[in-house]
């Protein structure tokens, strides 16, 4: 394996600044060394690179995806490399003081002294971990394999956190587009359009219908500008308080995922997203009951969480999770029957993890289809009321020329 130099300054034990270089195979490498030598990580970064601080440095701020992701390989790493729980939590928990996961990494270093478990003490520590981490913890910490497991979670939460950076990323250039032109309508509206309110009062002109619509349109807008400036505020506001409140933001999906096209994208990810959860969960050994109740929490669609709540007494009354599927319709009958192969040969959670992949490339096709009809039609639409602004503007001025003849 590779190796690269990385440089690093960290605190001794006793408070001294200790600046050196290490070599490891990549940064989670270099940071799992340090935490070993008894050094608490200021800055690390590959020779030839800007230094930067290290996850477990810095300030504090709000704990993010990347962090919660960080923190499970760091600790796998470290399970993984010998290091004992009881050694691992406390190094992590010093590591993690001047960070937002600090306080709940010490929450669970203290639960685990107490006697708890590893899986109770990340519930308890508000780190805003998803339920089937802990689920997965419970499993690893039953089959001695406690490192994978948490290794396997930081993979799936790195997946979901995937997911929702091309998401963001995909919709950049379409809201650029939105929002420009949208600004652009509104500065020939408010700026361009006023000036030829002299020719509703001219005696020499017959304003056509349009145009005299259009200009009084431009006036009362232009007349009422605070309030307009006023009610857009109030409305971005808005949009920001539904995607910052969990029960608003649901409700909005779920309203969204009845929309053609766009629809069958957010089921695609959600299934996509639900199925490689489960396998996840099955092949670190959860009951498959217990799995299926947790993995409804990946699903973001309240209407799918609620199909999903009978499959967990069908399931115990004897029913294949193959024939519970196949009666919601979530999947075409031919991935419904990889499933049911899977069932039958032991092979369920890979299977699933096969399921997984293709509906979230099935997601990616779609989304890219949504996103091919968003920008024309935006472009459409844009021009449409610009090119109408214009011909309202030009028969104005066409209207006056020919009275004037």
């Amino acid at each position: 394996m590779s190796t690269t130099t990385f440089r690093f300054q960290a605190l001794a034990a006793d408070g001294r600044t200790v600046n050196g270089q290490l070599e490891a195979s990549d940064e989670t490498a270099a940071l799992r060394e340090l935490l070993l030598r008894g050094l608490k990580p200021l800055q690390v970064a590959a020779v030839g690179a800007a230094p930067v601080a290290a996850a477990m440095g810095g300030g504090r701020r709000r704990a993010n995806a990347g962090d919660r992701i960080a923190l499970l390989r760091e600790l796998a790493t470290l399970l993984g490399a010998g290091v004992s729980l009881s050694e691992a939590l406390p190094s992590l928990a010093e590591a993690y003081s001047g960070h937002a996961l600090g306080p709940g990494l010490a929450l669970a270093d203290r639960a685990v002294r107490s006697g708890q478990r590893l899986s109770e003490g990340l519930r308890a520590s508000g780190a805003g971990l998803p339920p089937y981490v802990f689920a997965l913890a419970q499993a690893g910490e039953a089959s001695g394999a406690l490192a994978e497991a948490l290794a396997d979670a930081a993979t799936q939460l790195e997946h979901e956190h995937r997911i929702a950076q091309e998401l963001r990323n995909a919709l950049i250039y379409p809201a650029v587009l939105v929002v420009s032109g949208v600004l652009a309508v509104g500065v020939i509206f408010v700026g361009v359009v006023p000036r030829f309110a002299s020719l509703l009062t001219s005696a020499r002109a017959e304003v056509p219908a349009l145009s005299r619509w259009t200009i009084e349109g431009g006036l009362f807008v232009k007349q009422h500008l605070l309030q307009f400036g006023l009610g857009a505020a109030a409305l971005a506001c808005l949009a920001v308080v539904v995607l910052a409140d969990p029960g608003l933001r649901a409700r909005a999906l779920d309203a969204a995922s009845r929309l053609p096209l766009i629809g069958a994208w957010l089921v695609r990810v959600d299934v996509g997203r639900w199925a490689t959860v489960l396998a996840t969960l099955l092949a670190n050994r959860v009951p498959i009951v217990d799995a299926i109740g947790l993995s409804a929490g990946a699903l973001s669609l309240r209407r799918l969480r609620e199909t999903l709540q009978p499959a967990v007494g069908e399931i115990q009354q004897g029913r294949m999770l193959s024939d519970v599927l196949a009666a919601y319709g979530w999947f075409p009958p031919a991935r419904v029957n990889l499933i049911r192969v899977g069932e039958r040969a032991g092979e369920l959670p890979r299977m699933l993890a096969t399921l997984g992949t293709m509906e979230t490339e099935s997601a990616r096709t779609l989304q890219k289809r949504v996103l091919a009809l968003i920008e024309p039609a935006a472009i459409l639409i844009i021009g449409a009321v610009i090119g109408i602004i214009m011909i309202a503007v030009m028969l104005a001025i066409t209207s006056l020329n020919t009275a004037a003849v």
